[in-house]
């Protein structure tokens, strides 16, 4: 039995995905817990990259022996964005074979997408990139150079630097220094689509470390083969180059080019595969749409917006925080039940909810925003649905359902936790975006992604 496995590592999650001729026939995923305490308080998103190998390991110890001796070969997507320092002395040191374990130490935090130690001013202050990728905070290169300026000791200690999913093949592969597919690069800003290249001349004009930039191929190229018996993964399996999982995400679920994929978890997403017949010479920061390499020489149109499920989270947060002062106790669960539990139609309602509490890449001063309350309108259901109409709005805004059609676009799949999960959401989408068909219920799935993109550079 020949089959291809995928790897997700994900902002909360791990998951491995077992392919066989394109169906998934194992799969298991866990929760890494992998968020730590910054420094810099809530301008800092950083996690402990021992907790995700430690799930990751922990992932492949939950299917069978016979299933990890079959794959074939290896490809592994994550959270695109975030970046990761590492000594190359150390590289012989992070996995320890004897006891079939990471053990990883001596590594930077994993600096995520979601980090905002770089405001405005420090982003103006820049060099201009040579791209057609505006850069914003969370980007790699943007947290490198702000380590650069303000923790410069600190940034000597390491000599490498790429994502997770990148530190990770450079582990399994016994790399020297990390290799990165070209729509990582571009999730980390300073590069350029078109030449294939950092933008390092530019960069070294602020003194950055450019000797920390990976070597850059394109999708489907291999990494490596693997240095050892993973578990019962088998010693020289071969291992391709990292993916972006919101384009493995897209891969896993569309079936042709008139369709679009809105996918609403932590963050949300819209997007759309397109051929570009050239790539823009200079960002537009402004443009909420962005264009990333996606598979087969085209670009995904993405709207990304930072806020999703994250803002609903806060929300039952502020509830449960509120609660507190009233000496009461409602659990994450039960407060939820409450939630959906709202009228299946919505009720007449003025509150008008800019949930954009996260700011957003094309604006990132924006904060959110309420209007139009009365005192009748109060009602913790009715502020519910405005919040949810609300998420759904701010994303027509970014890509409406003009701006698809024009691009002959007829169908969108909806995809997500929170979509899945929240009826008033999967209400809001039917209504918002009811030019186009839409279908509900749909699952995208970077690790079943990534799995089949493996199995399909086989058969090229």
């Amino acid at each position: 039995m020949l089959t291809y496995m995928g790897i997700d590592l994900g902002t909360t999650s791990v998951k491995v995905c077992i392919v066989k001729d394109g169906s998934q026939i194992a799969t298991i995923s866990k929760s890494t817990n992998a968020d730590t305490k910054s420094s810099l308080g809530s301008s800092g998103f950083e996690q402990d990259a021992a907790a995700i190998f430690s799930t990751t390991q922990s992932c492949l110890k939950g299917l069978s022996q016979e299933t990890l001796a079959s794959v074939q070969k290896i490809c592994i997507t994550g959270q695109m964005h975030g970046v990761l320092l590492w000594s190359s002395t150390n590289k012989n040191t992070f996995y320890n074979r004897e006891r079939d374990e990471f053990d990883i130490t001596n590594v930077s935090p994993l600096y995520t997408w979601q980090d905002q130690r770089c405001t405005e001013e420090f982003l103006s202050s820049l060099p201009k990139p040579v791209s057609h990728l505006s850069l914003s905070t969370g980007h790699g290169n943007a947290t490198l150079f702000w380590l650069s300026m303000f923790q410069p000791e600190f940034l000597s200690r390491y000599d490498r630097a790429g994502t997770v999913m990148d530190f990770l093949i450079s582990v399994l592969c016994g790399l020297d220094s990390p290799i990165m597919s070209t729509q990582l690069a571009a999730s980390w800003g300073y590069f350029d689509c078109s030449a294939g290249c950092w933008n390092k001349e530019v960069m070294e004009q602020k003194s950055f470390p450019v000797h920390l930039l990976p070597q850059v191929v394109k999708p489907g190229s291999k990494a490596g083969n693997l240095q050892f018996d993973w578990l019962a993964v088998k010693k020289d399996t071969p291992i391709l180059v990292a993916l972006g999982d919101t384009q493995c995400a897209v891969y896993s679920i569309l079936r042709n080019q008139h369709e679009a994929v809105i996918n609403m978890g932590t963050s949300c997403q819209l997007a759309f595969p397109e051929f570009l017949a050239t790539v823009p010479s200079s960002p537009d920061p402004s443009s909420p749409v962005q264009y990333f390499p996606y598979f087969n020489n085209r670009y995904l149109a993405v709207a990304a917006s930072l806020n999703g499920g994250n803002v609903l989270a806060q929300f039952v947060n502020m509830i449960q925080n509120w609660m507190g002062y009233l000496g009461l106790v409602k659990s994450d669960e039960e407060i939820w039940k409450i939630l959906l539990e709202s009228p299946s139609m919505p009720q007449p309602n003025s509150i008008q909810i800019i949930p954009t509490i996260f700011g957003e890449r094309h604006a990132p001063s924006q904060r959110g925003e309420i209007t139009g309350i009365t005192a009748g309108n109060m009602d913790l259901h009715q502020v519910f649905q405005a919040l949810c109409r609300g998420l759904v709005e701010n994303l027509t805004r970014m890509m409406s359902p003009s701006f698809l059609k024009q691009k002959g676009i007829n169908k969108l799949l909806g995809t997500g936790s929170v979509i899945h999960k929240n009826p008033i959401i999967q209400r809001e989408v039917m209504t918002q975006y009811g030019g186009l068909i839409i279908e509900l219920g749909g699952q995208s799935d970077s690790a079943f992604g990534a799995a089949l993109f493996c199995e399909a550079s086989d058969k090229r």
